[in-house]
């Protein structure tokens, strides 16, 4: 998995074993940093126009990138299938959405079958094409007595339904809005770091009410579900008009932050109080937990509910995503669906992807 933060390559080796609900067992979780130059590169893709010979040489190197992060964490495991999400470069429904990197590359450098390509078919169907994650919280967050409502924050925040005993057919599930995207965005171009650490500097910070208020205004947020969003809405260039427009000398710079770092809360509280009323539960996962300020902001805005990590419920908070796509392609290998049309607005359930053949064929031992 590698998400809309940018932030490095998740890789998750996990066993799966056929059930109702299916057995999803992690046995090993690695995150390999992007190199600088490629994650400059990603980059420049979504924000500047590209040669087709740029285009070529960043699809290969993505693929290079994510068969040496499969490696290192592998080792000498077997491993039968490969889902790789790619990077998204940008997400246009009902136009289309692009994930880049070659799953064609990545099969034959790791002579393993890759299911890849898996927001698309969602897509064409009329559907968002996000988020995907839904199928996975269910196997894996379901409760039969609690409404769980189960949030991943990673560049982007999605949530996702979940009442007691739910059914497949029950889930509800959506983009909030932004998730670590303008918080990282806000750190980097003011302070130089990738990302606020533990949200010290937000702490540190106190909230712009004329940019709060213009952010929560934002259309994304008054629209309904079935809906998806990402770095083409809440991006670089989104942070930089706001930067260029409050970021000035006599508003200190963790100000900013505070602010960016206090809508994010909000979008997802909002979301959660209008759409998923009946909640008790909220599980968190993705890399927002560390941000230790955001989580007690949602603690707050969410009270009474619970808020938690998933880590609390066996649910590695920082492998989740990964250990979703793993389960997603071993569902399109099983010729399952993968997507919930209630969730993405697509027509009908469909199996999902692509399988790009490894050099010896493909053999799953199930």
């Amino acid at each position: 998995m590698t998400g809309t933060s940018l932030d490095g390559i998740d890789v998750a080796v996990c066993t799966i074993e056929d059930g109702s609900p299916e057995r999803i067992v992690l046995d090993a979780f690695s995150t390999s940093p992007y190199p600088s130059d490629l994650r400059e590169r990603i980059r420049s893709a979504i924000e500047e126009p590209m040669s087709a010979a740029d285009v070529l040489r960043l699809d290969m190197a993505l693929a290079h990138a994510y068969a040496d992060a499969v490696r290192l964490v592998a080792d000498n495991r077997r491993v039968d299938l490969i889902g790789m999400h790619g990077q998204t470069l940008w997400h246009e429904p009902p136009t289309g959405t692009w994930q880049a990197g070659s799953a064609t590359a990545l099969a034959a450098l790791l002579n393993v079958a890759v299911v890849a390509d898996m927001r698309t078919t969602d897509v064409v169907l009329g559907g968002q094409g996000a988020p995907l994650v839904p199928l996975f919280d269910h196997a894996v967050l379901s409760d039969a007595t609690t409404y769980v409502a189960a949030l991943n924050i990673g560049g982007i925040a999605n949530v996702t339904a979940l009442p007691p005993s739910a059914s497949v057919d029950d889930i509800r599930a959506f983009d909030t809005g932004p998730g670590n995207m303008l918080i990282n965005a806000a750190t980097q171009m003011l302070f130089g770091k990738q990302f606020d650490d533990h949200g010290s500097i937000a702490r540190a910070g106190r909230v712009i009410p004329a940019l709060l208020q213009e952010l929560l205004a934002h259309p994304y947020m008054a629209q309904q579900p079935p809906k998806s969003t990402g770095r083409e809405t809440f991006g670089d260039g989104t942070m930089r008009e706001l930067i260029r427009r409050f970021g000035h000398g006599s508003i200190p710079s963790e100000d900013v932050v505070a602010t960016i770092t206090e809508f994010t809360a909000r979008s997802i509280a909002l979301h959660i109080q209008t759409w998923l009323p009946d909640a008790q539960r909220v599980v968190v996962s993705g890399g927002g937990v560390h941000n230790t300020w955001l989580m007690e902001r949602l603690g707050a805005l969410l009270s009474p509910r619970v808020v938690l990590r998933s880590d609390d419920v066996g649910v590695p908070a920082d492998a989740k995503e990964a250990m979703c796509w793993a389960y997603l392609a071993w569902r399109t290998a099983a010729g399952l669906h993968g997507n919930v049309p209630s969730v993405t607005g697509a027509s009908r359930r469909a199996v999902l992807g692509t399988i790009a053949m490894p050099p010896d064929g493909m053999s799953i031992h199930r």
